[in-house]
């Protein structure tokens, strides 16, 4: 991470900068004579236009010609001619330290690092004491991971001039790369004695606080810098980057949002917002965030991806499928990518075409075994139940380790009520992973579903004793002591733990309301099935709940709504709650006799 901290300042750069100095360097040592024993030792006297031309005059002369065409193709920043002609002054006068200097910086610019540490290490046995020099190596170092080597340059460049500020601000980001803290805040803390005002070296102090986690003193770094120059966007992205640890997302958007007030095309900006987003659901923003990264980043396949799943989870198939293709020809997505169109296919109805899609994931993707678990599920809408099992069989003898594959079959014999043979594939998937919670809790909602009470809770604890602070998990055995009419002391106490965990949960409300009602606290009952009924409407079981409660403060009319209110939702227990509600029709048509 600290590597882009480096980036800030490269002495690679600080070399660069320094080429339209050289130039008139050049010029005055051919008007005054040789400054040093390693360059043009001759005075190119003038003359016409023929001293400078190629092929005429000393080598000398042919060097500085070459070095002018360097210039102006420099300037034209084209940089392979450039390169071509200080490899021609430097053939001319292979002495020549601060050409070597400079076209170890443009080999450098091309990614060839090799050549450019060769030309530097040349320059530095004709002048070791060059600067430059050493600081174009150090960065070379760098570029190279050689961060041992780096160092040493630049403890070299101290030992020269112990007040170099780029020396000790390369250095001690060098040291925190090497988790050396204390080392390299202690040379930050240096400089800004002498240099209060230096935004860089609050920036970078901010930067060793936080890979040392101290959150604290890392914000007051960056919000110091920020009021120091409210424009310095490095600060902005790390206070957010902060407050997104710490769960605190609107305030890390409004951090993103603030870098777009000063740089609106910033991409990265745009993704962390999308990114955001879509952790909070607000799928909408999301897709508009994203489509700004793309129209920026038109060669960014990861956009594609993430505009292609929210279009999936918005259920706008045919856009999802349609920004999924394009990343086919990514090899890097192509599984990954088979896999959720496949998804979008299937959820369209088009079973055939998300079958082939499934087949085509590969078994090293990451996604193979969902693919065929879903791969299984297509066949077994489609009534090819014996070849939903055959795939299944296929994976668990590859795979008998994943839970998913043996929760998946108990699945499909639980939708044919063969119960015994979904209880079955889950002990033996037990067998396999006694660990596994999530088995023991499918375990115990079928032994829930077939009336087994006492075996149902038996599977809930175990899941506990792996799992103890599972609030779905309190919460089952919570409502299976309510149901019972048990320990009721002890399930409001499990069910308000789990409350504590999930506290916007109107399963979890609704059965702290059936504790209650247990035990006769019918007032409280009632506030909290209401609550619970607020933030699930369509639940039968919450409506038939509200409904018994209401009877017992003997609202029989706001009963009676609720019990034919539960019988039109889903899953209803028709045959109770037609009785439930015949006998209070009979009890009011009595009260009218």
């Amino acid at each position: 991470m600290l590597k882009t901290l480096y980036a800030l300042i490269n002495p690679v750069q600080v070399a660069k900068r320094a080429q339209a100095l050289i130039f008139f360097a050049w010029l005055i040592w051919l008007a005054t004579g040789p400054l040093g024993c390693h360059s043009l030792v001759q005075v190119i006297q003038p003359g016409g236009p023929g001293d400078f031309a190629p092929g005429a005059g000393t080598p000398l002369s042919q060097a500085y010609y070459h070095y002018l065409r360097a210039q102006r193709f420099l300037l034209a920043e084209d940089i392979g001619a450039a390169v071509t002609e200080y490899e021609k002054v430097l053939k001319y006068d292979p002495e020549a330290v601060q050409a070597m200097i400079e076209l170890a910086a443009l080999y450098e610019r091309q990614g060839e690092l090799k050549k450019a540490l060769t030309n530097v290490e040349k320059a530095l046995k004709l002048e070791p004491r060059n600067r430059e020099a050493h600081f174009l190596l150090a960065g070379l170092h760098v570029s190279l991971n050689q961060l041992k080597e780096a160092i040493a340059e630049y403890e070299r460049i101290l030992v020269m001039d112990p007040e170099n500020r780029e020396a000790r601000l390369f250095l001690a980001t060098l040291y925190a790369q090497q988790r050396r803290f204390s080392k390299a805040i202690r040379l930050i803390q240096g400089i800004l004695r002498q240099e209060p005002q230096l935004l860089v070296g609050y920036y970078y102090l901010g930067r060793f606080y936080m890979e040392m986690d101290q959150v604290r003193k890392a914000k007051e770094e960056f919000h110091r810098v920020l009021t120091m120059d409210p424009t310095f966007v490095p600060a902005m992205f790390d206070l957010a980057v902060l407050l997104e640890r710490e769960k605190h997302y609107s305030q890390a958007l409004a951090f993103y949002h603030r870098v777009l007030q000063y740089q609106p095309n910033n991409a990265r900006a745009w993704a962390n917002i999308g990114r955001l987003q879509l952790m909070r659901r607000h799928y909408a923003e999301a897709l508009k965030s994203f489509q700004k990264v793309k129209n920026l980043e038109k060669n960014d396949a990861s956009v594609f991806f993430q505009i292609g799943l929210i279009y999936l989870e918005q259920k706008y198939y045919t856009e999802a499928i349609r920004e999924l293709r394009q990343l086919l020809n990514y090899p890097r997505f192509r599984e990954r990518v088979r896999y959720y169109i496949a998804l979008a296919l299937e959820e369209k109805g088009d079973l055939d075409a998300a079958a082939r899609e499934y087949q085509c994931v590969g078994r090293r993707s990451e996604n193979y075994i969902p693919a065929r678990l879903r791969l299984a599920y297509v066949y077994y809408q489609k009534q090819m139940k014996d070849q939903a099992r055959q795939v299944l069989e296929e994976i668990k003898a590859q795979s008998p380790d994943r839970e998913e594959i043996y929760l998946t079959i108990s699945y499909f014999y639980e939708e044919e009520n063969m119960w015994h043979r979904a209880i079955a594939a889950l002990k033996e998937g037990l067998a396999r992973l006694p660990k596994s919670a999530e088995i023991y809790f499918r375990l115990a909602i079928l032994y829930e579903k077939q009336k087994d009470r006492e075996a149902s809770i038996q599977q809930i604890k175990k899941v506990l004793e792996l799992e103890p602070e599972n609030p779905d998990a309190l919460n089952f055995l919570g409502y299976s002591y309510a149901e019972a009419g048990i320990h009721l002391d002890e399930a409001e106490r499990l069910i308000q733990e789990a409350l504590q965990a999930k506290p916007d949960s109107g399963h979890i409300i609704d059965s702290l309301g059936w504790v209650y009602f247990k035990k006769g606290l019918y007032d409280k009952a009632v506030a909290e099935l209401e609550r619970a009924y607020h933030k699930l409407p369509q639940d039968a079981t919450v409506a038939e709940h509200l409904g018994d409660a209401y009877l017992k403060q003997n609202r029989y009319r706001e009963a009676l709504q609720y019990y034919r209110r539960a019988l039109t939702l889903e899953n209803p227990d028709i045959p109770r709650l037609k009785k439930k509600i015949q006998d209070l029709e009979l009890q009011l048509q009595k009260q009218f006799l």
